[in-house]
């Protein structure tokens, strides 16, 4: 920005010079019949236009640079922090704002950062314009002196409800492309329960009001346009006739007289500028404002999964709000008889939520590095997604996991046959969020992920609920006999009231009202507590109802 600067003020006032050096030319050369003056300042224009051609050129090359890199750097800042936001981003800002922040706010903040050189290039012009001509003939340089502040204090006039205009638009825009992808998203369960014509009267309803929003920004930047045209005519326009004046009364020569027409001819530029550059600087400050909203919400410490002691397989994870307590090494069911309890203590435990006081071994989970704590604690749930690439990557994306673990991990998880039947097996390309597969074959790909990741504590909630009764058995079997073998340090936690999954827990926690009631086995739970059998009953009569 710097560089382009000095270029666009060192280009602006060599196009200023360009007219006195005609001015001296024709009063010094051609009025007093001097070859020698005329071919001088021939030269002096020549090497001016080449100074302007020179510096023209580094200008817009820089300023083209300055744009696009800015733009680069702001995508950088804002994919950092959102990737240090991590799961608390869904809670502070919406799909339609991240969107409309992605595309069309950092194209502004690079558009505003690129006028920034032409303006201060242009106000340098003026000023030396200003100079020029109260050298020459002080009453024409207080008329510049008068009008152009005038100018630009009428465009400030104009650019505050261009500025709240824009504003609202870009916050109607952002609400708009929300819901248009809520849409694109959910077209096929829209289509299932017939609410496509509901979505499209409110996208039609909100579409309307952005466009009467687009009206008012078009208004504002017609009314700034046509000040753009009309203010710096009229200055050429009085400017040019009073240095005629002055002329016709002998008060100034021809040649200034060319002076000052190209002077008022040529502020038509720097003021152009001016207006557009705050026009576009107008627009990256509304840009910038939401960039830096989202920058600087609070990210959680990440440091580093190394950053404390390894006490894997013998840390419980206790939640002594609800009185769950975690043992390691183990396969452990949790029942809830309100399925937002599941949600809820699930996410607390994993720290997706603060709330609460959950400990891993003697340590508060939510005073440990939140990279510690994902490392430790997992969180799987049914709308976890998938991306494009190969199944290989997205099962496993680390890449540190031996061929024989992921077999053994699709194997617990029943996937194997998922892999069998693709022509390039782990190979094959996934669509963006496994659109060709069914809902229980990615919920048994979700599944094989979770148990890759081997962390102490891994939290399923309802990872069954989409596949038959039949997988759904193998998949509690396969758990079962993998914590039985010993062979694994972590717990699986699975929050679900399928007694085929509850039945192969070697722990399960009843949870009622947000708290633990009861702790047992299946079948001792079953013998000693109404309330839990109430609640495989009623279980089991909503699965023979659907």
């Amino acid at each position: 920005m710097i560089w382009a600067t000095l270029t666009s003020g060192i280009w602006n006032t060599s196009q200023v010079i360009i007219p006195v050096a005609i001015g001296w030319a024709l009063d010094h050369g051609i009025g007093r019949h001097d070859s020698g003056e005329v071919i001088l300042w021939s030269v002096v224009i020549l090497l001016l236009g080449v100074v302007r051609a020179v510096t023209g050129t580094a200008f817009y090359r820089q300023s083209t640079i300055t744009a696009t890199l800015s733009g680069c750097l702001t995508m950088q800042l804002v994919t950092q922090h959102l990737i240090a936001l991590g799961a608390s981003l869904s809670r502070e800002q919406d799909v339609g704002n991240l969107t409309a922040t992605a595309t069309s706010d950092v194209t502004a903040i690079g558009n505003g950062l690129r006028h920034v050189g032409r303006v201060v290039g242009s106000v340098i012009a003026v000023i030396v314009i200003t100079v020029i001509m109260f050298m020459i003939k002080i009453p024409l340089g207080l008329l510049v002196l008068v009008t152009v502040p005038a100018v630009v204090l009428l465009g400030g006039l104009l650019l505050r409800p261009l500025h709240r205009h824009q504003g609202d638009y870009r916050s109607q825009q952002s609400r708009l492309a929300g819901r248009a992808v809520d849409i694109a998203s959910g077209l096929r369960v829209l289509r299932g329960i017939g609410g496509e014509r509901q979505f499209v009267k409110a996208f039609h309803s909100d579409s309307a009001q952005l466009r009467v929003a687009d009206a008012r920004v078009a208004r504002a930047e017609a009314n700034l346009s046509a000040t753009d045209v009309l203010m710096p005519g009229l200055i050429a326009v009085i400017v040019t006739y009073a240095a005629a004046r002055f002329v016709l009364s002998e008060q100034v020569t021809v040649g200034q007289l060319v002076e000052f027409y190209a002077f008022a001819v040529f502020l038509t530029l720097p003021l152009h500028d001016i207006m557009e550059g705050a026009n576009q600087i107008t627009r990256a400050l509304v840009s910038a404002g939401r960039v830096t909203a989202l920058l600087n919400t609070p990210a959680p410490d990440r440091g580093s999964p190394a950053s404390t002691p390894e006490t894997r397989g013998t840390a419980h994870l206790v939640d002594t709000d609800s009185g769950l307590d975690l043992p390691p090494s183990t396969l452990m069911a949790v029942a809830c008889a309100q399925s937002s309890d599941a949600e809820m203590l699930a996410r607390r435990l994993a720290r997706f939520e603060d709330s609460g006081d959950v400990r891993l071994g003697d340590d508060s989970l939510s005073s440990l590095p939140i990279a510690v704590a994902r490392s430790r604690v997992l969180l799987a749930r049914n709308n976890d997604r998938f991306f494009a690439g190969t199944i290989r990557h997205e099962i496993e994306p680390s890449g540190t996991a031996t061929p024989e673990k992921v077999a053994d991990t699709l194997r617990i998880a029943s996937a194997t046959d998922i892999i069998d039947a693709l022509p390039d097996g782990l190979d094959t390309q996934m669509t963006g969020r496994g659109r060709t597969f069914s809902g229980g074959q990615l919920q048994r790909l979700r599944l094989t992920r979770a148990l890759l990741t081997d962390a102490d504590f891994t939290l399923l909630v309802e990872p069954t609920n989409a596949v038959d009764a039949y997988t759904e058995h193998a998949i509690a079997r396969n758990l079962a006999q993998y914590h039985e073998s010993g062979s694994g340090q972590r717990s699986t936690v699975v929050f679900t009231v399928s007694p085929l999954i509850l039945q192969q827990a070697q722990v399960v926690a009843h949870v009622d009202g947000g708290r633990v009631v009861a702790t047992g086995s299946h079948e001792e739970l079953l013998d000693g507590h109404p309330e839990y059998r109430k609640l495989m009953a009623r279980d089991e009569a909503s699965v023979v109802g659907q």
